[in-house]
């Protein structure tokens, strides 16, 4: 799935707030990131600081991943080949109720009632009886089987991920050029991924004049199960149809839907939802991506002082993706039954196609000059550079055809769903940055940029003093281990920089053609040869500025005992302004909304990285250790005036005075002690309707442990990390969960009658402490009910954990074990490696990986059962260089 990347929190409420990715100099889109061969990586520097960004324009206020790939060497020529082979296993599920069965109802005694058709578990409690789950078949027959949970049976629907992949790579002289393959079989039954990608890179000098050029090809192909059931309104994801299926059902039984009654949308036990192995061969999705990034690059070094680069970087991609689903009559026997599925209609074969194009084209031109007066030393850069984005989306589909299984949208029955999109965007730039030096020890750099931005440009009424903006920056360092003589001698100081910087930078929050109102398809229409179209309901201002965040931070660099020890410390504060928000607006304009520059909030944090090298040596074992920690936090300042919370979806809420960004949730009422009123008589508390602030859903501690232990040829390395001081909303999944009872919360008790948790009730003078008034119920009547899942705050837990991330062992074969080939081969090095190996989480949290989330934007900390489960990855790899 994606990944979400940020640094140093976020410094948009409502945009982007990913860090640009610099790929050989160009920038790109992040997303292009999964495209790149990590084989051909040889540099990654991440750059936090907004000083150090501003240089590449606008993308850069959120930070940036300066990617550096490999280029050819002057040796002789290099071939390297290696395979790696990887198994994924789903390491993490909900914790499930292994103590009652199928039902949804009680006897008079307030005990569950097995149901032989439910999907619901509040039957009684297993006792190894046989039992029939399902109806009765056509010719009468039963499935029975043993009523006693199967806990195992949703871990073995899962297949054992397998990744192969082969990696070969050719070196020489200024030539390089690499081929990777990458067949995976997920752990989705059925559901393929095969990736290729080629990169080549050269580059050649004459004279004065030095030219290379980098090209990247990456072609996927996927055949996977359909996201969120397509094609289907009754069912959910074939992860929520496996959580929610009673504990005694053998569910790998029922694989061969196609020749297998019971295992059949006819004849399957669930009345309500489908097979999850139906909905897996039923709703697909085939899809189609190539990724092309390249670069050319001419450098003029005209004298020894100045330099002139030309660059030209491009990106292209490609995409087409068929979702399908597949008709189903049902049998008139199921329908006359009663099966509840079957009577809802017969499912009828649709189709979607989309087709996306997407290009970029970066054009830069700069000089840079350096030069040396006295003790002073001098560099300066100044260029200008264009970019242009273009973006076209075409969609079709029917969720009607005529016939079963040709999944052409010209074999439809009535008007088709489409949509066209054509957007493009251009960005032309002015940017310059001076860096002065004294006598290597003090610095001084002064940055400035100039942007002309289409997408701040009003159609009907142009002003260019509207389109462009400028943001400057200033930072300064010195190192005093070199200016102060009693340091630079020192024994124990072996380096001491201190360091700040002033910067600004500025980020168009705003889609193409945001600024005008468009049309779209009116409901209802086409309405014959009639069309009729309708304008958007958002008011758009004809002028904007970009978010503009103001930034200062501080910092120290200390190396003591020859470097051996090494601590880096950085405080920062950022001052965002005019964020563009969508804030309600008077129905009697026209509009619901308005779009506006309106928000402001800050950030503040602290950054600490030690290193130890070596921690320890001893005769040939030397062991690193390296730790980063950081704190960081933020606070809503200015909506707008009347306006003191904005929602932003997911149940995420902007809130001044609060961190963005908070919850915003339903809870029980309680009393001035914090204990949840219940009811003196019924013992079950009353659900206050309206939403409250609570928690935070980015996280305030972050934490990194890397140790690498190394012993001749032989190399221990192991990657841990904290995330600490955020919660995440399950209610997603565990609302459903708790309304099929097949959550472990929802057998709290035995399904038996209790005393509700730090409660309290009205004595009728004053709220006492409940010790002896149970809940009515405690079974099916309260933990499917409202009661229960309609208090947001019953799933809201606490969003820490510790990951060991990976731990690897790698071996370079000596040279005598292959000495019959030494003058073929060069090296062999050999690596077994395992990721998301242990995750150790809250009591609070039995719901799921709390990295986990239904997107990837700013709305984070909910989760679902939209994704597959987390999965353990082990690993072996084998690389010969020859």
């Amino acid at each position: 799935g994606d990944t979400r990347i940020t640094l140093r929190g976020i410094r948009s409420l409502t945009g982007n707030n990913q860090p640009m990715l610099i790929l050989d100099g160009v920038p790109i889109s992040l997303g292009y990131l999964n495209s790149i061969n990590p084989n051909d990586i040889t540099d990654v520097t991440i750059l936090k600081s907004a000083s150090a960004t501003a240089i590449y324009g606008p993308d850069g206020a959120n930070g940036a991943l300066v990617v550096t790939t490999k280029k050819g060497s002057r040796t002789k020529p290099q071939v390297s080949v290696g395979h790696t082979v990887q198994v994924e296993r789903v390491s993490y599920m909900p914790k499930l109720q292994t103590q009652f069965g199928s039902g949804s109802s009680v006897d008079v005694f307030g005990y569950g009632v097995y149901d032989p058709i439910e999907n619901q578990c509040y039957g009684d409690e297993f006792d190894g009886s046989l039992r029939q789950i399902g109806r009765d078949a056509p010719d009468g027959s039963q499935y029975l089987t043993e009523y006693r949970a199967l806990p195992k049976e949703k871990l073995r629907f899962w297949n054992t991920g397998l990744t192969n992949q082969t990696d070969v790579s050719f070196s020489t002289g200024d030539f390089y050029l690499s081929v990777q393959n990458v067949l995976i079989q997920g752990i989705m039954p059925k559901d393929v991924n095969r990736r290729v990608s080629v990169h080549m890179s050269a580059n050649k000098e004459y004279n004065k004049f030095r030219a290379s050029y980098s090209i990247n090809y990456t072609k996927g192909n996927y055949d996977v199960t359909a996201g969120s059931s397509f094609g289907n309104g009754r069912d959910y994801t074939v992860y929520w149809n496996l959580i929610n299926t009673p504990m005694q059902i053998p569910v790998t039984r029922f694989k061969d839907w196609r020749n297998d009654f019971w295992a059949s949308p006819n004849g399957y036990f669930n009345d309500y939802y489908s097979n999850p192995y139906f909905m897996i061969d039923n709703f697909r999705s085939v899809g189609r991506t190539e990724d092309i990034f390249g670069n050319f690059e001419l450098n003029y070094k005209a004298n020894s002082w100045l330099n002139i680069t030309y660059r030209l970087g491009a990106t292209i991609s490609n995409g087409s993706a068929k979702s399908t689903a597949g008709a189903l009559n049902y049998s008139d026997f199921a329908k006359a039954s009663g099966k509840s599925i079957a009577q809802s209609g017969d499912i009828v074969a649709q189709v979607a196609d989309g087709i996306s194009n997407t290009s970029r084209i970066n054009s830069e031109f700069f000089a840079t000059i350096r030069k040396s007066f006295g003790d002073f030393k001098v560099e300066a850069l100044v260029g200008t550079s264009f970019r242009e984005d273009n973006t076209k989306n075409i969609n079709v589909s029917s969720n009607n055809l005529a016939f079963p299984t040709l999944f052409n949208i010209i074999g439809r029955k009535g008007e088709p769903g489409a949509s066209e999109s054509n957007l493009k965007s251009r960005l032309a730039r002015y940017f310059g940055k001076v860096s002065i030096g004294y006598n290597n020890w003090a610095f001084l750099e002064g940055t400035a940029s100039y942007d002309i931005n289409s997408r701040l440009a009003y159609f009907w009424d142009f002003d260019f003093n509207a389109t462009n903006f400028f943001y400057p920056g200033v930072s300064a360092s010195v190192i005093l281990s070199e200016a102060i003589p009693a340091l630079k001698n020192s024994k124990t100081i072996s380096y001491l920089k201190l360091r700040g910087a002033i910067s600004k930078t500025g980020n168009v929050n705003l889609g193409v053609q945001s600024l005008e109102n468009t049309y779209g398809l009116g409901g209802g229409f086409p309405y014959g040869s009639l069309v009729g179209y309708t304008s958007g309901n958002v008011l758009r201002l004809p002028r904007y500025t970009p978010e503009f965040v103001k930034n200062n931070e501080i910092g120290f660099e200390l190396g003591l005992l020859k470097n051996r020890i090494s601590i880096e410390g950085t405080y920062y504060t950022q001052d965002n302004t005019d964020q563009i928000v969508q804030v309600a607006y008077s129905g009697a304009t026209g509009f619901t909304s308005a779009l506006l520059n309106a928000a402001s909030f800050t950030n503040k944090g602290y950054e600490f990285d030690l290193k130890l090298t070596p921690l320890v040596k001893l005769g040939k074992v030397n062991i690193d250790f390296k730790a980063n920690y950081t704190n960081q936090s933020n606070e809503v300042t200015k909506i707008i005036e009347g306006v003191d919370q904005l929602g932003i979806g997911n149940g995420n809420y902007v809130i001044v005075g609060k961190p963005a960004y908070t919850f915003q949730l339903t809870d029980y009422l309680r009393d001035d002690q914090g204990r949840v009123i219940v009811d003196k008589n019924t013992g079950y508390p009353t659900v206050d309707p309206t939403i409250k602030p609570f928690g935070q859903t980015q996280p305030e501690h972050l934490l990194g442990l890397n140790l690498n232990v190394s012993w001749k040829d032989l190399t221990f390395s192991a990657v841990a990390d904290y995330r600490g001081g955020a919660q995440i909303y399950t209610g997603n999944l565990g609302t459903g969960m708790d309304f099929s009872g097949i959550s472990k919360r929802s057998a709290q008790n035995s399904r038996q009658p209790f005393i509700f948790p730090n409660s309290s009730y009205w004595d009728g003078s004053k709220y006492v402490d409940n010790t002896d008034v149970y809940t009515a119920q405690g079974g099916y009547n309260f933990w499917s009910q409202a009661i229960n899942t309609s208090a947001n705050t019953n799933y809201l837990v606490s969003g820490d954990f510790w990951k060991i991330r990976e731990v690897s062992l790698s071996y370079n074969v000596p040279a005598k074990w292959y000495g019959f080939a030494k003058n073929a081969i060069k090296g062999v090095n050999i690596t077994v490696s395992g990721r998301n190996l242990f995750m150790f989480l809250p009591k609070t949290n039995e719901w799921t990986d709390p990295e986990f989330s239904n997107t990837t934007g700013n709305a984070q900390g909910v989760s679902g059962l939209d994704n597959t489960p987390p999965t353990r990855i082990f690993g072996a790899s084998i690389n010969i260089s020859l």
